[in-house]
């Protein structure tokens, strides 16, 4: 037997700033209006919450659940603008879904503030679900593709499911008749490594032969710290060594540094608009670099400063003579380095920058073509998301 549900209340397009209700909110956009709407089950106790902000142009900020007796449940809208060619634009909408146990609540507003101020809202929160959804329309004749990526991330399970859809496309308003592109498989949580044999695919014909494919259905954001911990583990280092952080806030040069490495730190500036997954993959693989670069210039010269020191006696003077002809070249460069605020082209020029570009240049390259299987197969779904 079907619920009957009930309208207790309804509040819409009510300006943000007389809002007084208790919803939590974890994005940090600041919203322009609110809806809120509340109903109630018959013959139960208890009311369901629906509370949605909105910007100024009345697009979904977030969207919050509170349902008696059921988690928390949040959602976060963020929208894109592509173009594929010269005849394609694309529409595209990330939903990032995250839930929180009531009984968990409490602790979370306890230290809400805390979490505002490091700009990580959604600690303690699980990130249950990313849907992505892409409209892709012909300029010339209005037909359209409709795709969705999603990624289903339960908390009880240490993998996650990668799935990706095309439906048939849509001419005169009309969904023609055929069947859907389909792609899935299991990607391990541990180490975004594609599950061996996991994969189901219908209507495509399909090579798994990437060594990027756990990668390719996350965001920007949710991929720079997996990408760059993979990086520095393939470049022989070790991951207790280093930290990645992803929030760090620009101050001085928010539209020009994209990321940055010191004292075995990656920070990735939050303000910088990194536009497609490849230049993200060339940043995170030249910055991984400079910490290798580093590394070896303290075991090289016995650290500068406490950080570099404690490598220095962790692991000793280079192994072998070349890594200790390579470890010279990096400290000469590090002790006559110029910085790009000082002198631009000679910045350039500084050995460790020649380097650490040729990294991220050739894992840009790699990642590009062992991306072309998945690009040809979706090929409404702008490239600079997979």
């Amino acid at each position: 037997m079907s619920k009957k549900y009930y309208l207790v209340g309804k509040t819409i397009n009510q300006p943000f700033k007389y809002y007084e209700g208790k919803a939590t909110r974890l994005a940090n956009e600041l919203p322009y209006t609110v809806d809120e709407v509340v109903v109630g089950i018959v013959g139960e106790k208890g009311k369901r919450k629906i509370t949605t902000f909105r910007d100024s142009n009345g697009k979904i900020i977030e969207r919050s659940f509170d349902f008696k007796n059921k988690a928390y449940k949040n959602r976060i809208y963020t929208y894109k603008d592509y173009a594929i060619g010269e005849e394609e634009y694309v529409n595209s909408t990330i939903i990032k879904e995250y839930s929180l146990p009531r009984t968990i609540m409490q602790v979370y507003n306890n230290f809400k503030e805390m979490f505002q101020e490091h700009g990580i809202k959604t600690t303690l929160w699980n990130k249950d679900r990313i849907q992505t959804n892409h409209i892709a329309e012909n300029i010339n004749n209005g037909n359209k593709v409709f795709s969705k990526v999603d990624i289903e991330n339960k908390a009880t399970q240490d993998f996650q499911t990668h799935t990706f859809i095309e439906y048939p496309q849509i001419i005169n308003n009309k969904l023609t008749k055929g069947k859907n592109k389909f792609l899935s498989f299991k990607v391990k949580k541990d180490d975004n490594q594609y599950i061996e044999g996991s994969e189901k695919h219908r209507n495509i014909k399909f090579s798994i032969d990437d060594k990027y494919l756990g990668y390719r259905a996350l965001d920007i954001d949710d991929m720079k710290e997996p990408i760059t911990r993979e990086f520095i583990i393939k470049r022989g280092l070790h991951p207790e060594d280093f930290k990645i952080n992803t929030n760090y806030t620009e101050k001085e040069y928010p539209d020009k540094l994209s990321a940055f490495y010191q004292n075995g730190i990656i920070c990735f500036n939050k303000l910088f608009p990194t536009k497609s997954k490849d230049q993200l993959v060339a940043t995170s693989r030249h910055e991984v670099e400079h910490g290798w670069q580093y590394f070896l210039d303290a075991r090289n010269t016995g650290g500068r400063g406490e950080f570099y020191e404690g490598i220095a006696q962790k692991y000793g003077k280079p192994e072998t003579p070349e890594l200790q002809e390579e470890a010279q070249k990096y400290t000469e460069s590090i002790e006559n380095y110029v910085p790009f605020d000082k002198n631009y082209k000679e910045y350039l020029k500084n050995y460790i920058e020649v380097i650490a570009n040729k990294a991220g240049k050739e894992a840009k390259d790699e990642y590009n073509q062992q991306g072309k299987a998945i690009r040809n197969t979706f090929k409404h779904i702008p490239e600079e998301m997979l």
